[in-house]
């Protein structure tokens, strides 16, 4: 699986493109948990003034489950982004990300294998 060596500005604009996806995914993720919980803690105090306990904990706890499966397919779909964009070592794969990435950034080499990732 050995490829070239990536130019300088290949590299960074990789770098940026995942960067961009950790931002447009994580957005809507952050806004959407954070609005539904507090929309959540308001329904609940409006439902158990209205209605009796049992009821108005099983429709907190249904709407409860939606919440989690919303908050959890918006996570999934922002990891699956952010693992498209990651960078990878074009001779050995191996994905370069955090502390991986800054150092083939500052040494042009995989922290993994030692080969070489920028020309």
């Amino acid at each position: 699986m050995v490829n070239e060596p990536l130019t300088r500005a290949d590299f960074e604009q990789q770098r940026g493109a995942a960067a961009g996806a950790r931002r447009r995914t994580g957005r809507p993720l952050a806004v959407v948990s954070v609005v539904l919980g507090f929309a959540q803690l308001i329904a609940l105090r409006w439902l158990e003034r209205r209605l009796d306990r049992p009821t108005a904990v099983a429709i907190a706890g249904s709407a409860f489950v939606a919440y989690l499966v919303i908050v959890g397919a918006l996570g999934w779909r922002m990891a699956r982004a952010v693992r498209r964009a990651t960078l990878r070592c074009p001779q050995c794969g191996v994905p370069l990300k955090d502390m991986s990435e800054r150092v083939a950034a500052a040494t042009g080499r995989c922290d993994a294998c030692g080969g070489q990732v920028i020309a």
